[in-house]
Protein backbone atom coordinates (compact mmCIF):
# COMPACT_ATOMS: atom_id res chain seq x y z
CA UNK A 1 0.00 0.00 0.00
CA UNK A 2 2.92 2.39 0.86
CA UNK A 3 4.48 1.91 -2.59
CA UNK A 4 1.13 2.63 -4.31
CA UNK A 5 0.74 5.84 -2.26
CA UNK A 6 4.25 7.10 -3.07
CA UNK A 7 3.75 6.35 -6.79
CA UNK A 8 0.49 8.32 -6.72
CA UNK A 9 2.21 11.27 -5.06
CA UNK A 10 4.98 11.23 -7.70
CA UNK A 11 2.41 11.21 -10.50
CA UNK A 12 0.54 14.16 -8.98
CA UNK A 13 3.77 16.20 -8.89
CA UNK A 14 3.75 16.28 -12.71
CA UNK A 15 0.34 18.02 -12.81
CA UNK A 16 1.46 21.58 -11.92
CA UNK A 17 4.48 21.32 -14.22
CA UNK A 18 2.29 20.44 -17.18
CA UNK A 19 -0.22 23.12 -16.27
CA UNK A 20 2.47 25.80 -16.17
CA UNK A 21 3.96 24.63 -19.46
CA UNK A 22 0.57 24.99 -21.18
CA UNK A 23 -0.02 28.60 -20.06
CA UNK A 24 0.22 31.09 -22.93
CA UNK A 25 3.23 33.38 -23.09
CA UNK A 26 2.75 36.76 -21.46
CA UNK A 27 2.48 39.52 -24.04
CA UNK A 28 5.17 42.18 -24.09
CA UNK A 29 4.43 45.21 -21.97
CA UNK A 30 3.15 48.03 -24.18
CA UNK A 31 5.11 51.29 -24.17
CA UNK A 32 3.90 53.72 -21.53
CA UNK A 33 1.28 56.25 -22.48
CA UNK A 34 2.41 59.87 -22.55
CA UNK A 35 1.91 61.57 -19.19
CA UNK A 36 -1.13 63.72 -18.62
CA UNK A 37 -0.55 67.45 -18.92
CA UNK A 38 0.09 68.91 -15.43
CA UNK A 39 -1.54 72.24 -14.55
CA UNK A 40 0.74 75.24 -14.73
CA UNK A 41 2.30 76.35 -11.45
CA UNK A 42 1.26 79.75 -10.02
CA UNK A 43 3.49 82.52 -11.39
CA UNK A 44 6.68 83.25 -9.38
CA UNK A 45 5.75 80.54 -6.82
CA UNK A 46 8.24 77.85 -7.90
CA UNK A 47 11.95 77.95 -8.84
CA UNK A 48 13.08 76.91 -12.28
CA UNK A 49 13.12 73.13 -12.52
CA UNK A 50 16.04 71.33 -14.18
CA UNK A 51 15.51 69.24 -17.28
CA UNK A 52 14.09 65.81 -16.48
CA UNK A 53 16.67 63.15 -15.70
CA UNK A 54 16.81 60.03 -17.91
CA UNK A 55 14.07 57.57 -17.04
CA UNK A 56 15.09 54.95 -14.49
CA UNK A 57 14.87 51.29 -15.34
CA UNK A 58 11.38 49.87 -14.77
CA UNK A 59 10.88 48.10 -11.45
CA UNK A 60 9.76 44.49 -11.84
CA UNK A 61 6.81 43.26 -9.84
CA UNK A 62 7.75 40.81 -7.07
CA UNK A 63 5.85 37.71 -8.26
CA UNK A 64 2.49 37.29 -9.93
CA UNK A 65 -1.01 37.47 -8.55
CA UNK A 66 -1.86 34.28 -6.69
CA UNK A 67 -5.36 35.33 -5.68
CA UNK A 68 -7.66 32.56 -6.89
CA UNK A 69 -4.75 30.29 -7.86
CA UNK A 70 -4.61 26.54 -7.29
CA UNK A 71 -1.75 25.26 -5.13
CA UNK A 72 -0.29 21.76 -5.25
CA UNK A 73 2.29 20.72 -2.63
CA UNK A 74 4.38 17.57 -2.37
CA UNK A 75 7.31 16.62 -0.18
CA UNK A 76 8.64 14.63 2.78
CA UNK A 77 6.93 14.60 6.16
CA UNK A 78 7.46 13.47 9.74
CA UNK A 79 4.89 12.26 12.30
CA UNK A 80 5.42 12.35 16.08
CA UNK A 81 3.05 9.94 17.80
CA UNK A 82 1.54 10.61 21.22
CA UNK A 83 3.40 8.54 23.84
CA UNK A 84 0.27 6.88 25.23
CA UNK A 85 -0.94 6.14 21.70
CA UNK A 86 2.41 4.60 20.73
CA UNK A 87 2.36 2.37 23.81
CA UNK A 88 -1.20 1.22 23.04
CA UNK A 89 -0.29 0.46 19.42
CA UNK A 90 2.73 -1.54 20.57
CA UNK A 91 0.57 -3.51 23.00
CA UNK A 92 -1.79 -4.39 20.12
CA UNK A 93 1.12 -5.45 17.94
CA UNK A 94 0.60 -2.58 15.48
CA UNK A 95 4.06 -1.16 16.31
CA UNK A 96 7.33 -2.66 17.49
CA UNK A 97 7.72 -3.32 21.24
CA UNK A 98 9.07 -0.24 23.03
CA UNK A 99 8.58 1.89 19.91
CA UNK A 100 9.95 5.36 19.31
CA UNK A 101 7.54 8.21 18.61
CA UNK A 102 8.75 9.29 15.15
CA UNK A 103 7.58 7.99 11.77
CA UNK A 104 8.79 9.24 8.39
CA UNK A 105 7.00 9.53 5.08
CA UNK A 106 5.63 11.95 2.55
CA UNK A 107 2.63 14.16 1.93
CA UNK A 108 0.65 15.73 -0.88
CA UNK A 109 -1.81 18.62 -0.72
CA UNK A 110 -4.14 20.32 -3.20
CA UNK A 111 -5.73 23.67 -2.40
CA UNK A 112 -7.47 26.75 -3.70
CA UNK A 113 -6.60 30.35 -2.75
CA UNK A 114 -9.87 32.18 -2.16
CA UNK A 115 -8.21 35.58 -2.00
CA UNK A 116 -5.12 37.32 -0.66
CA UNK A 117 -5.48 35.77 2.81
CA UNK A 118 -7.74 32.73 2.89
CA UNK A 119 -7.56 29.37 1.21
CA UNK A 120 -8.85 25.81 1.52
CA UNK A 121 -7.01 22.56 0.91
CA UNK A 122 -7.21 18.79 1.17
CA UNK A 123 -4.27 16.45 1.48
CA UNK A 124 -2.90 13.21 2.81
CA UNK A 125 0.28 11.93 4.40
CA UNK A 126 1.75 8.47 4.48
CA UNK A 127 4.23 7.46 7.22
CA UNK A 128 6.23 4.33 8.06
CA UNK A 129 8.49 3.34 10.91
CA UNK A 130 8.54 1.61 14.29
CA UNK A 131 7.16 -1.52 12.63
CA UNK A 132 3.95 0.05 11.39
CA UNK A 133 2.36 2.51 8.95
CA UNK A 134 0.01 5.46 9.19
CA UNK A 135 -2.21 7.36 6.74
CA UNK A 136 -3.31 10.88 7.58
CA UNK A 137 -5.95 12.67 5.43
CA UNK A 138 -6.50 16.37 6.22
CA UNK A 139 -8.89 19.21 5.35
CA UNK A 140 -7.74 22.74 6.22
CA UNK A 141 -8.80 26.36 6.11
CA UNK A 142 -5.64 28.48 5.83
CA UNK A 143 -5.04 32.11 6.74
CA UNK A 144 -2.01 33.62 4.95
CA UNK A 145 -0.50 37.03 5.76
CA UNK A 146 -0.31 37.87 2.03
CA UNK A 147 -0.29 35.14 -0.59
CA UNK A 148 1.20 37.56 -3.14
CA UNK A 149 4.34 38.37 -1.10
CA UNK A 150 7.63 36.58 -1.70
CA UNK A 151 7.76 35.42 1.93
CA UNK A 152 4.64 34.82 3.99
CA UNK A 153 3.42 33.10 7.10
CA UNK A 154 0.24 31.02 7.21
CA UNK A 155 -1.91 29.36 9.87
CA UNK A 156 -3.71 26.10 8.92
CA UNK A 157 -6.74 25.05 10.97
CA UNK A 158 -8.83 22.02 10.12
CA UNK A 159 -9.72 18.40 10.64
CA UNK A 160 -7.67 15.25 10.28
CA UNK A 161 -7.90 11.51 10.99
CA UNK A 162 -4.82 9.35 11.48
CA UNK A 163 -5.18 5.67 10.62
CA UNK A 164 -2.52 3.23 11.87
CA UNK A 165 -1.77 -0.39 11.01
CA UNK A 166 -4.58 -2.89 11.72
CA UNK A 167 -7.30 -0.27 11.32
CA UNK A 168 -6.50 1.66 14.50
CA UNK A 169 -8.16 4.96 13.46
CA UNK A 170 -9.07 8.23 15.17
CA UNK A 171 -12.82 8.79 15.41
CA UNK A 172 -12.34 12.53 14.99
CA UNK A 173 -9.54 15.05 15.19
CA UNK A 174 -8.73 18.73 14.89
CA UNK A 175 -5.42 20.35 14.07
CA UNK A 176 -3.77 23.74 14.00
CA UNK A 177 -0.30 24.94 13.21
CA UNK A 178 2.03 27.47 11.64
CA UNK A 179 3.97 27.53 8.38
CA UNK A 180 5.98 29.65 5.96
CA UNK A 181 6.25 29.95 2.21
CA UNK A 182 9.31 31.28 0.37
CA UNK A 183 8.67 31.93 -3.29
CA UNK A 184 11.25 30.51 -5.68
CA UNK A 185 9.84 32.23 -8.73
CA UNK A 186 6.34 33.39 -9.59
CA UNK A 187 4.78 29.91 -9.56
CA UNK A 188 6.87 27.75 -7.18
CA UNK A 189 7.54 28.05 -3.46
CA UNK A 190 9.27 26.24 -0.64
CA UNK A 191 6.58 25.41 1.93
CA UNK A 192 7.39 24.36 5.52
CA UNK A 193 4.62 23.59 7.98
CA UNK A 194 4.14 22.22 11.48
CA UNK A 195 0.81 21.08 12.95
CA UNK A 196 -0.36 19.70 16.25
CA UNK A 197 -3.51 17.54 16.20
CA UNK A 198 -6.03 16.72 18.92
CA UNK A 199 -7.38 13.26 18.03
CA UNK A 200 -9.83 10.97 19.76
CA UNK A 201 -9.39 7.19 19.72
CA UNK A 202 -12.02 4.87 21.17
CA UNK A 203 -9.26 2.62 22.47
CA UNK A 204 -7.66 5.39 24.58
CA UNK A 205 -9.12 6.98 27.74
CA UNK A 206 -7.65 10.38 26.85
CA UNK A 207 -7.23 12.25 23.56
CA UNK A 208 -3.93 11.89 21.73
CA UNK A 209 -1.73 14.78 20.61
CA UNK A 210 0.06 13.89 17.38
CA UNK A 211 2.43 16.33 15.67
CA UNK A 212 3.12 16.53 11.95
CA UNK A 213 5.92 18.39 10.20
CA UNK A 214 6.10 18.78 6.43
CA UNK A 215 8.47 20.39 3.95
CA UNK A 216 8.03 20.46 0.23
CA UNK A 217 7.52 22.38 -2.97
CA UNK A 218 4.29 24.19 -3.80
CA UNK A 219 3.27 24.84 -7.39
CA UNK A 220 0.76 27.59 -8.26
CA UNK A 221 -1.28 27.70 -11.43
CA UNK A 222 -4.39 29.45 -12.63
CA UNK A 223 -3.82 32.77 -10.81
CA UNK A 224 -1.87 34.65 -13.49
CA UNK A 225 0.84 37.31 -13.19
CA UNK A 226 0.23 40.77 -11.74
CA UNK A 227 -0.46 43.35 -14.45
CA UNK A 228 1.44 46.63 -14.27
CA UNK A 229 0.99 48.57 -17.52
CA UNK A 230 3.10 51.63 -16.64
CA UNK A 231 5.84 49.57 -14.91
CA UNK A 232 5.81 51.72 -11.77
CA UNK A 233 5.70 48.79 -9.35
CA UNK A 234 2.01 49.28 -8.52
CA UNK A 235 -0.37 46.68 -9.96
CA UNK A 236 -3.03 48.07 -12.28
CA UNK A 237 -5.80 47.01 -9.94
CA UNK A 238 -4.40 49.45 -7.32
CA UNK A 239 -2.93 52.10 -9.65
CA UNK A 240 -4.90 55.37 -9.66
CA UNK A 241 -2.46 56.93 -12.12
CA UNK A 242 -2.08 54.15 -14.67
CA UNK A 243 -0.06 56.22 -17.21
CA UNK A 244 2.77 57.37 -14.93
CA UNK A 245 5.99 57.97 -16.91
CA UNK A 246 8.67 55.40 -16.38
CA UNK A 247 11.17 56.31 -13.67
CA UNK A 248 8.83 58.59 -11.73
CA UNK A 249 8.68 58.05 -7.96
CA UNK A 250 5.11 57.16 -7.04
CA UNK A 251 3.08 56.83 -3.85
CA UNK A 252 1.13 53.77 -2.77
CA UNK A 253 -1.60 54.65 -5.28
CA UNK A 254 0.85 54.79 -8.21
CA UNK A 255 0.71 58.59 -8.56
CA UNK A 256 3.78 60.90 -8.89
CA UNK A 257 4.95 62.06 -5.45
CA UNK A 258 6.21 65.40 -4.16
CA UNK A 259 6.68 64.57 -0.50
CA UNK A 260 7.97 67.99 0.61
CA UNK A 261 5.57 69.97 -1.63
CA UNK A 262 8.32 72.24 -2.91
CA UNK A 263 7.16 71.99 -6.53
CA UNK A 264 9.99 69.65 -7.56
CA UNK A 265 8.85 66.09 -8.06
CA UNK A 266 10.63 63.44 -6.00
CA UNK A 267 12.17 61.89 -9.07
CA UNK A 268 14.09 65.14 -9.66
CA UNK A 269 14.33 66.40 -6.06
CA UNK A 270 17.79 66.00 -4.50
CA UNK A 271 16.47 67.27 -1.14
CA UNK A 272 13.25 65.33 -0.74
CA UNK A 273 12.55 66.47 2.85
CA UNK A 274 12.69 70.25 2.45
CA UNK A 275 10.60 72.03 5.16
CA UNK A 276 7.40 73.67 3.97
CA UNK A 277 7.59 77.19 2.49
CA UNK A 278 11.38 77.04 2.13
CA UNK A 279 12.76 78.70 -1.05
CA UNK A 280 14.59 76.07 -3.08
CA UNK A 281 16.99 76.02 -5.97
CA UNK A 282 16.51 74.18 -9.25
CA UNK A 283 17.39 70.82 -7.65
CA UNK A 284 14.78 71.18 -4.89
CA UNK A 285 17.33 72.01 -2.15
CA UNK A 286 17.00 75.00 0.24
CA UNK A 287 18.96 78.13 -0.64
CA UNK A 288 21.84 78.72 1.83
CA UNK A 289 23.99 81.69 0.79
CA UNK A 290 26.58 81.45 3.61
CA UNK A 291 26.56 77.64 3.57
CA UNK A 292 25.97 77.22 7.29
CA UNK A 293 23.21 74.62 6.71
CA UNK A 294 20.48 77.11 7.72
CA UNK A 295 18.14 78.06 4.89
CA UNK A 296 18.24 81.74 4.00
CA UNK A 297 14.61 82.27 5.01
CA UNK A 298 15.45 81.13 8.58
CA UNK A 299 18.97 82.59 8.87
CA UNK A 300 19.17 85.62 11.21
CA UNK A 301 22.91 85.88 10.62
CA UNK A 302 23.14 85.40 6.82
CA UNK A 303 26.85 86.31 6.57
CA UNK A 304 28.34 83.90 9.13
CA UNK A 305 32.01 83.12 8.34
CA UNK A 306 32.55 79.71 6.77
CA UNK A 307 33.19 76.86 9.23
CA UNK A 308 31.59 78.52 12.27
CA UNK A 309 29.14 76.29 14.20
CA UNK A 310 25.75 77.96 14.29
CA UNK A 311 22.51 77.56 16.23
CA UNK A 312 19.04 77.01 14.81
CA UNK A 313 18.88 80.71 13.86
CA UNK A 314 22.10 80.56 11.84
CA UNK A 315 24.07 82.57 14.40
CA UNK A 316 27.38 81.46 16.03
CA UNK A 317 26.50 78.83 18.62
CA UNK A 318 27.04 78.90 22.37
CA UNK A 319 25.37 75.64 23.40
CA UNK A 320 26.05 75.93 27.14
CA UNK A 321 25.28 79.64 27.39
CA UNK A 322 28.53 80.47 29.19
CA UNK A 323 29.45 83.39 26.97
CA UNK A 324 32.15 81.53 25.05
CA UNK A 325 31.35 80.57 21.45
CA UNK A 326 31.40 76.85 20.79
CA UNK A 327 34.30 77.03 18.33
CA UNK A 328 36.46 78.52 21.12
CA UNK A 329 34.89 76.61 24.05
CA UNK A 330 37.07 73.79 25.46
CA UNK A 331 34.28 72.72 27.83
CA UNK A 332 31.19 72.86 25.60
CA UNK A 333 28.82 71.20 28.12
CA UNK A 334 29.29 73.47 31.13
CA UNK A 335 26.13 73.55 33.34
CA UNK A 336 24.10 76.74 33.13
CA UNK A 337 25.15 79.44 35.59
CA UNK A 338 28.63 78.04 36.19
CA UNK A 339 31.43 80.67 36.29
CA UNK A 340 33.97 79.85 33.58
CA UNK A 341 37.48 80.88 32.62
CA UNK A 342 38.62 82.24 29.26
CA UNK A 343 38.45 78.78 27.74
CA UNK A 344 34.82 78.25 28.75
CA UNK A 345 35.70 75.73 31.49
CA UNK A 346 34.31 75.85 35.10
CA UNK A 347 36.46 77.66 37.66
CA UNK A 348 37.84 75.35 40.39
CA UNK A 349 39.99 77.42 42.75
CA UNK A 350 41.08 74.55 45.04
CA UNK A 351 41.58 72.06 42.21
CA UNK A 352 39.43 69.33 43.79
CA UNK A 353 37.37 68.61 40.66
CA UNK A 354 34.23 70.37 41.96
CA UNK A 355 33.29 73.66 40.31
CA UNK A 356 33.42 76.68 42.62
CA UNK A 357 29.68 77.37 42.33
CA UNK A 358 28.91 73.88 43.70
CA UNK A 359 31.86 73.57 46.14
CA UNK A 360 30.69 73.70 49.78
CA UNK A 361 34.29 73.35 50.97
CA UNK A 362 36.13 75.74 48.61
CA UNK A 363 39.49 75.56 50.43
CA UNK A 364 40.01 71.79 50.52
CA UNK A 365 43.73 70.89 50.76
CA UNK A 366 45.26 69.68 47.52
CA UNK A 367 45.12 65.90 47.00
CA UNK A 368 42.16 65.31 49.34
CA UNK A 369 39.46 62.99 47.97
CA UNK A 370 36.13 64.84 48.01
CA UNK A 371 32.45 64.00 47.62
CA UNK A 372 30.04 65.57 45.13
CA UNK A 373 29.82 68.68 47.32
CA UNK A 374 33.59 69.24 47.20
CA UNK A 375 34.04 68.30 50.86
CA UNK A 376 36.49 65.63 52.16
CA UNK A 377 34.97 62.19 51.66
CA UNK A 378 33.96 59.91 54.56
CA UNK A 379 32.76 56.61 52.99
CA UNK A 380 31.88 54.86 56.28
CA UNK A 381 30.30 57.98 57.83
CA UNK A 382 32.31 57.66 61.03
CA UNK A 383 33.29 61.34 61.12
CA UNK A 384 36.88 60.77 60.00
CA UNK A 385 37.80 61.78 56.43
CA UNK A 386 38.89 58.92 54.21
CA UNK A 387 42.42 60.28 53.73
CA UNK A 388 42.92 60.10 57.52
CA UNK A 389 40.82 56.99 58.21
CA UNK A 390 42.90 53.90 59.01
CA UNK A 391 39.77 51.73 59.24
CA UNK A 392 37.74 52.85 56.19
CA UNK A 393 35.06 50.12 56.41
CA UNK A 394 33.92 50.56 60.01
CA UNK A 395 30.29 49.36 60.47
CA UNK A 396 27.72 52.14 60.85
CA UNK A 397 27.19 53.28 64.45
CA UNK A 398 30.57 52.05 65.68
CA UNK A 399 32.46 54.37 68.04
CA UNK A 400 35.83 55.28 66.54
CA UNK A 401 38.91 57.21 67.56
CA UNK A 402 40.72 60.00 65.77
CA UNK A 403 42.22 57.46 63.37
CA UNK A 404 38.76 56.13 62.36
CA UNK A 405 39.23 52.73 64.04
CA UNK A 406 36.74 51.21 66.53
CA UNK A 407 37.21 51.98 70.22
CA UNK A 408 34.58 49.50 71.39
CA UNK A 409 35.17 46.21 73.22
CA UNK A 410 34.53 43.11 71.13
CA UNK A 411 35.76 40.02 72.96
CA UNK A 412 34.74 37.48 70.29
CA UNK A 413 35.79 39.75 67.40
CA UNK A 414 32.53 39.45 65.51
CA UNK A 415 32.33 43.24 64.94
CA UNK A 416 29.43 43.57 67.38
CA UNK A 417 30.22 45.55 70.54
CA UNK A 418 30.09 43.51 73.73
CA UNK A 419 27.34 45.67 75.18
CA UNK A 420 25.14 44.83 72.19
CA UNK A 421 26.34 41.22 71.71
CA UNK A 422 23.65 38.73 72.73
CA UNK A 423 25.96 35.83 71.86
CA UNK A 424 29.32 36.98 73.31
CA UNK A 425 31.17 33.71 72.72
CA UNK A 426 30.59 33.24 69.00
CA UNK A 427 33.23 30.94 67.43
CA UNK A 428 35.79 32.75 65.31
CA UNK A 429 34.92 33.10 61.63
CA UNK A 430 31.13 32.64 61.97
CA UNK A 431 28.83 35.15 60.27
CA UNK A 432 26.57 36.90 62.78
CA UNK A 433 23.39 38.98 62.73
CA UNK A 434 23.20 42.56 64.12
CA UNK A 435 22.79 41.06 67.63
CA UNK A 436 26.07 39.14 67.35
CA UNK A 437 24.43 35.70 67.12
CA UNK A 438 25.56 33.11 64.53
CA UNK A 439 23.64 32.96 61.27
CA UNK A 440 22.61 29.71 59.58
CA UNK A 441 25.50 27.84 58.00
CA UNK A 442 26.11 28.10 54.25
CA UNK A 443 27.90 25.24 52.41
CA UNK A 444 31.33 25.62 50.90
CA UNK A 445 31.86 25.62 47.11
CA UNK A 446 30.89 22.24 45.65
CA UNK A 447 29.15 21.06 48.83
CA UNK A 448 25.45 20.66 49.58
CA UNK A 449 23.56 21.27 52.82
CA UNK A 450 20.24 19.56 53.66
CA UNK A 451 17.81 22.25 54.85
CA UNK A 452 16.56 20.78 58.10
CA UNK A 453 13.15 21.87 59.36
CA UNK A 454 12.14 23.08 55.88
CA UNK A 455 8.82 21.31 55.41
CA UNK A 456 5.79 21.54 53.13
CA UNK A 457 2.10 20.84 53.41
CA UNK A 458 1.70 17.18 52.43
CA UNK A 459 1.60 16.63 48.64
CA UNK A 460 2.05 20.37 47.89
CA UNK A 461 4.78 22.96 47.42
CA UNK A 462 3.45 25.27 50.19
CA UNK A 463 6.01 26.00 52.91
CA UNK A 464 4.79 25.64 56.50
CA UNK A 465 4.90 28.84 58.62
CA UNK A 466 7.76 27.45 60.74
CA UNK A 467 9.74 26.66 57.59
CA UNK A 468 9.55 30.27 56.42
CA UNK A 469 11.38 31.36 59.58
CA UNK A 470 14.18 28.88 58.81
CA UNK A 471 14.37 30.13 55.21
CA UNK A 472 14.59 33.76 56.38
CA UNK A 473 17.54 32.86 58.64
CA UNK A 474 19.20 31.09 55.73
CA UNK A 475 18.61 34.16 53.51
CA UNK A 476 20.47 36.36 56.01
CA UNK A 477 23.49 33.98 55.85
CA UNK A 478 23.46 33.94 52.05
CA UNK A 479 23.39 37.75 51.93
CA UNK A 480 26.45 37.91 54.21
CA UNK A 481 28.22 35.40 51.92
CA UNK A 482 27.34 37.49 48.85
CA UNK A 483 28.76 40.63 50.48
CA UNK A 484 32.06 38.83 50.94
CA UNK A 485 31.86 36.85 47.67
CA UNK A 486 29.66 38.76 45.16
CA UNK A 487 30.08 36.03 42.51
CA UNK A 488 28.81 33.21 44.75
CA UNK A 489 25.97 31.17 43.21
CA UNK A 490 23.67 28.62 44.87
CA UNK A 491 21.36 25.83 43.67
CA UNK A 492 18.16 24.94 45.52
CA UNK A 493 17.55 21.23 44.80
CA UNK A 494 14.27 19.43 45.46
CA UNK A 495 14.19 15.64 46.06
CA UNK A 496 11.43 13.06 46.63
CA UNK A 497 11.10 9.38 47.46
CA UNK A 498 10.13 6.88 44.76
CA UNK A 499 6.42 6.62 45.50
CA UNK A 500 4.23 7.76 42.62
CA UNK A 501 5.28 8.37 39.02
CA UNK A 502 8.70 9.80 38.22
CA UNK A 503 7.17 12.67 36.21
CA UNK A 504 4.86 13.69 39.06
CA UNK A 505 7.74 13.50 41.56
CA UNK A 506 9.93 15.69 39.35
CA UNK A 507 7.16 18.28 39.02
CA UNK A 508 6.62 18.29 42.80
CA UNK A 509 10.35 18.53 43.56
CA UNK A 510 10.75 21.38 41.03
CA UNK A 511 7.79 23.24 42.54
CA UNK A 512 9.18 22.82 46.10
CA UNK A 513 12.66 23.96 45.05
CA UNK A 514 11.06 26.98 43.35
CA UNK A 515 9.01 27.74 46.48
CA UNK A 516 12.19 27.88 48.61
CA UNK A 517 13.93 30.03 45.96
CA UNK A 518 10.98 32.43 45.95
CA UNK A 519 11.02 32.66 49.75
CA UNK A 520 14.78 33.41 49.68
CA UNK A 521 14.34 36.20 47.11
CA UNK A 522 11.46 37.66 49.15
CA UNK A 523 13.85 37.73 52.13
CA UNK A 524 16.37 39.80 50.16
CA UNK A 525 18.60 37.30 48.27
CA UNK A 526 19.15 38.42 44.64
CA UNK A 527 17.40 36.08 42.21
CA UNK A 528 20.52 36.13 40.00
CA UNK A 529 22.42 34.21 42.71
CA UNK A 530 19.92 31.32 42.80
CA UNK A 531 18.65 28.50 40.61
CA UNK A 532 16.00 25.89 41.37
CA UNK A 533 16.22 22.27 40.16
CA UNK A 534 13.78 19.41 40.79
CA UNK A 535 15.54 16.03 40.81
CA UNK A 536 12.52 13.92 41.77
CA UNK A 537 13.53 10.46 43.05
CA UNK A 538 16.81 10.35 41.09
CA UNK A 539 19.28 11.05 43.93
CA UNK A 540 18.23 9.10 47.05
CA UNK A 541 20.39 9.30 50.18
CA UNK A 542 18.74 6.30 51.83
CA UNK A 543 16.88 3.16 50.71
CA UNK A 544 13.27 3.77 49.71
CA UNK A 545 12.26 0.42 51.21
CA UNK A 546 11.56 1.84 54.68
CA UNK A 547 9.51 4.78 55.93
CA UNK A 548 12.60 6.27 57.58
CA UNK A 549 14.60 6.01 54.36
CA UNK A 550 11.83 7.62 52.34
CA UNK A 551 11.61 10.46 54.87
CA UNK A 552 15.34 11.12 54.40
CA UNK A 553 14.92 11.18 50.64
CA UNK A 554 12.15 13.81 50.82
CA UNK A 555 14.39 16.83 51.29
CA UNK A 556 15.51 20.22 49.98
CA UNK A 557 19.25 20.90 49.63
CA UNK A 558 21.25 24.11 49.18
CA UNK A 559 24.36 23.54 47.05
CA UNK A 560 27.01 26.19 46.53
CA UNK A 561 28.06 26.25 42.87
CA UNK A 562 30.70 28.98 43.00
Amino acid sequence: MGNRFLKAVSALAVVPTLALAQQPARPATPPPAPPAQRPAAPPAAQPQRPAPAPAAAPRPMAGGERNGAWEFTIGPAILTVDQALASNLAARGALDPNPGRIMFGGHARFGKQLGQNFGISVGAGYFTGQGGTAIQPTVNLTYTTNINSDFNFFIPIGAQLTKFTDGFTATYGFSGGLGIRKMMGSSMALRIEGRMAYENYDELPDPAFNGTGTAGLSFFFGGGPARDTDMDGVADRRDRCATTPRGAVVDANGCPRDADRDGVFDGLDRCASTPANTPVDATGCPRDTDRDNIADNLDRCPNTPAGTPVDANGCPRDADGDGTADNADRCPNTPRGTPVDANGCPRDADGDGTADNMDRCPNTPAGTAVDTNGCPRDADSDGVADNADRCPNTPAGTQVGADGCPTMRDADRDNVADERDRCPNTPAGRNVDPNGCPLAEVPQVGQALVLRNVNFTSGTARLTPASRTVVQQLAASIQVTLRNSPNARFEVGGHTDNRGTAAANRRLSQARAQAVLTALTQAGVPASALTAVGYGPDNPVAPNTTAAGRAQNRRVELKRLS
